[in-house]
């Protein structure tokens, strides 16, 4: 059981949500029995046995409170793709197809382990820190345990009938985040798709199970066939900031797109909601780091100076009303990280003590993108 300090941070239809600096606590209402538990484990095992690179948020511990009640505990990955199509709207067509792919790719893995999800739903796709969208709850045997008062407006009719969750209510879930990140809207309100998924999406929101795809392998090559990058004229609206550039590596950039793609070994792991255009910071200690950029136009957004207290740097920020933000991260020798803050203006960002780091911070009101100077910490140079 971890130290941390939690506090609420949402409510489902069973459980409660706790919060605390790295760490998230799913708590239900009492204890859950020794078979339940033992269901618990197995497809916990089980989906430890798919391995890492799929994107599937593990459950880390399964806690039994001093009250007794049961909680999961997990890592915590503050933002839900309800969440994001809430504040911003639907996706665009590439970034659909992207969240889509990466949730069907965790749902076939499951599936290929032999564990169901059962609820699956755009409040557990969740967006990690590094901005990649991982699928948390995986499993039955808590939701047998603990059913929902009333199904939601994702739920299998099979489901909301007779309880039934296997593989093929899975699709049906699949089909209502596609619906969700495609229209902003959830199934039952309908909506326009793009033709290019309507078909899929329809099928996958059959009543009659049979008349769904076959299984979520089937969606995975559909939609990995469809994964292309933001056409170009999305991509033009703001011109390119001049930003800070590596020293001492080659570039590094964040691809565009209302949720933006971390190229990886040439994978797109989709990284958040922003349009991010920008050659990330690397620090240095070659020479002063600057105190500014020059952008092709004013930008309305200012990181106030790093605090940073060893283990941990905590970040804020002035701007305009109606903002969200983003936060980059660089370090010396990795990747460069996005990290979503949301409406939030202050973050808190884990650090190792014997590294320099650069930040800066990007925010969108829907339309357009601004982005603040970078700020170094222990050193560090954001060289122009």
């Amino acid at each position: 059981m971890t130290g941390e300090d939690f506090e609420p941070i949402g409510t489902g239809p069973v459980a409660t949500v706790y919060g605390g600096l790295y760490l998230a606590l799913k708590v239900y209402p009492e204890a859950a029995g020794r078979e339940v538990l033992d269901a618990v484990e197995q497809e916990r095992s089980a989906l430890e046995a798919v391995g890492e690179g799929f994107p599937i948020l593990p459950v880390d511990e399964v806690l039994e409170l001093p009250d007794g009640r049961t909680a999961l505990q997990m890592e915590l990955c503050s933002l839900s793709l309800a969440e994001l199509v809430a504040s911003s709207g639907e996706l665009l067509l590439a970034d659909a197809v992207s969240v889509g792919h990466a949730v069907a790719t965790a749902v076939a893995a499951a599936h290929r382990a032999g564990v169901v999800h059962g609820g699956l739903s755009p409040y557990n796709v969740l967006f990690h820190p590094s901005g990649a969208p991982m699928v948390a709850d995986f499993g039955v045997a808590l939701r047998r345990a603990f059913p929902a008062d009333h199904p939601s407006g994702y739920t299998a009719p099979e489901t909301a009938r007779d309880g039934t969750m296997d593989e093929r209510s899975d699709l049906y879930g699949l089909g209502g985040v596609l619906h969700l990140a495609l229209t902003g809207r959830p199934p039952s309100e309908g909506g326009d798709m793009p033709p290019e998924l309507a078909k899929l999406v329809t099928r996958l929101l059959s009543a009659d199970p049979a008349d769904r795809p076959s299984t979520s392998d089937v969606v995975v090559r559909r939609l990995a066939a469809l994964r292309e990058p933001a056409p170009a004229e999305q991509t033009t609206a703001v011109p390119d900031p001049v930003t800070p550039e590596p020293v001492a590596r080659p570039r590094s950039r964040i691809g565009s797109g209302v949720v933006a793609g971390l190229v990886l070994g040439g994978a797109v792991l989709v990284a958040l909601p922003f349009l991010v255009r920008t050659t990330l910071p690397t620090p240095s200690s070659a020479s002063p780091a600057p105190t500014g950029t020059t952008s092709a136009r004013p930008v309305p957004l200012t990181l106030d100076e790093p605090a940073d207290h060893g283990t941990y740097v905590d970040l804020s920020w002035q701007a305009v009303d109606g903002l969200t933000f983003a936060v980059v991260v660089s370090t010396d020798d990795r990747k460069p990280e996005v990290r979503v803050a949301q409406r939030n203006r202050t973050m808190r960002v884990e650090v190792e003590e014997n590294r320099r780091y650069c930040f800066l911070v990007q925010a969108t009101d829907g339309a357009l993108v601004v982005e603040s100077p970078p700020k170094a910490v222990r050193g560090a140079v954001c060289k122009s």
